[in-house]
């Protein structure tokens, strides 16, 4: 699935990285990161911390749904269930188990630009986990009954969150709404039609395009010494050949020149408003005032879209949005979602008058600093477990290239002024920029489904 974000949105509720049970939550680590490369091309990041005996190893892939095309549309997402599903060495299902019988911790998750396997496990268990990884990575048994078996789950898995939810849906459309031709047209999930058009042949040819030291990112976050993970790394990942360069997504998206709406023609109980305004990548500066203005508003009850549409206007039950960090230019998402008694119209365009407000009239000094907090409460939160310190790393190093990249962030947020906010509003967040997906809810008809 699209990582973080459009869980939460589905859900209502925030994510958070999976911890495994030996961690425990206090003050935030003091993260401090050595990296380095080995010969056949595999980056390695390591960042001591000795607050509990135990260490989180992963493998972030640099290939997720951005680097399908159509016809197999879902390759990535099925990547991340068959890595479980056996090697030469390991049988199916044995990764996870043999991890959890030594008191270990195990998951994945895919998204546009990534791919990523996590593993946290007491520290002297290290190597295991390395091994574990290192087999997978090359030795994989990309069985036909494998591949049916995992294509069914992949399936399933977005029949019941994209297909059959009004707002999985509405997010499938904007996406395909706000990109013409860029792939993160699609999510994650995939599409029906290609995940039962994927071939055997077709995920070996993924597996051994994507699936190379060189296309991968060792991480390894916790209760050991540099040269414990420097001997390891080498031991388990240092006879892997190179693989060819894996092809880059060259495609750019052209500039809005107009506003784009989509109103929906399937059935739902609820009514939605999505929005999606165009945006850099992440590594640019304008990132920054951009995730202090949706914080504005949208983060807490005291939040512009909070207090305009659910609060005082009784327009809608939930109102936000998120800045979508990619590695190619994204997108700053909002909605209002609402009950069948509300008014489609009237949620829209308060929305819309709400994000008007800020480019005219800019932003004040008290939501300012409300907004800076509460970023900089959020990224000391998202480094207070060991998985956390590499979910951080990892998602810096593949969306902008310097897995130390995120230890900047509060001073960078510290930095936005009351004039940054208003002037990325003005940039970004005007009518030609936007697309728009409205859904009218249906009286008597379940959900989602047709």
């Amino acid at each position: 699935m699209r990582h973080g974000q459009i869980a939460a949105l589905l859900l209502l509720l925030p994510v958070a990285a999976t911890a495994a049970p030996t961690e425990q939550a206090s003050a935030p680590l003091k993260v401090t990161i050595q990296q380095w490369q080995l010969k056949n091309g595999l980056k390695v990041v390591f960042s001591p911390h000795h607050r509990v005996p135990a260490v989180t190893v992963q493998l972030w892939y640099h290939a997720g749904s951005k680097n399908e095309h159509v016809g197999i549309r879902g390759i990535a997402h099925m990547f991340e269930h068959m890595m479980f599903k056996g090697s030469e060495h390991v049988p199916p299902e044995e990764h996870a188990r043999l991890l959890s019988a030594i008191g270990g911790d195990t998951n994945a998750f895919t998204a546009e630009d990534m791919t990523a396997y996590h593993d946290t496990v007491p520290k002297q268990y290290m190597d295991f986990a390395m091994k574990l990884e290192a087999e997978r990575m090359r030795n994989l048994r990309l069985t036909l009954h494998t591949i049916k078996s995992e294509r069914e789950v992949v399936k399933e898995e977005k029949r019941m969150r994209m297909e059959n939810n009004p707002i999985g849906r509405a997010l499938e459309a904007i996406y395909a709404l706000a990109y013409t031709k860029h792939p993160y047209a699609w999510t994650p999930a995939g599409t029906i039609a290609d995940l039962d058009r994927v071939t055997r042949e077709d995920c070996q040819r993924f597996y051994d395009t994507y699936y190379v030291p060189n296309n991968a990112t060792l991480i390894v976050v916790g209760d050991v010494s540099r040269k414990e993970v420097e001997q390891a790394a080498e031991r388990n990942f240092g006879a892997i050949p190179r693989g060819a360069a894996p092809p880059q997504v060259t495609v750019r998206e052209p500039p809005q020149t107009k506003t784009r709406v989509k109103t929906a023609d399937w059935p739902s109980q609820l009514k939605v408003v999505l929005g999606a305004y165009h945006i850099p990548e992440a590594t640019n500066k304008d990132i920054a005032p951009l995730q202090v203005l949706s914080a504005i508003l949208s983060a807490g009850q005291s939040s512009r879209l909070n207090q305009a549409l659910v609060r005082k206007g009784k327009l809608a039950v939930a109102a936000g949005g998120f800045v979508s960090l990619q590695e190619d230019p994204g997108v700053m998402m909002v909605y209002g979602i609402g009950l069948p008694s509300h008014d489609l119209t009237k949620m829209k365009d308060a929305l819309l008058e709400q994000i008007a407000l800020v480019a005219e009239k800019g932003v004040t000094r008290r939501e300012l600093n409300k907004a800076r907090n509460q970023l900089s409460t959020s990224r000391l939160s998202k480094i207070n477990t060991l998985t956390g310190v590499a979910y951080q790393i990892g998602t810096s190093a593949l969306l902008q290239h310097d897995p130390s990249a995120f230890l900047r962030d509060v001073a960078e947020i510290d930095a936005v002024t009351a004039a940054d906010v208003q002037r990325v509003a003005r940039t970004y967040l005007v009518p030609t920029n936007l697309s728009l997906v409205l859904v009218d809810s249906t009286p008597g008809r379940a959900g989602g489904v047709p």
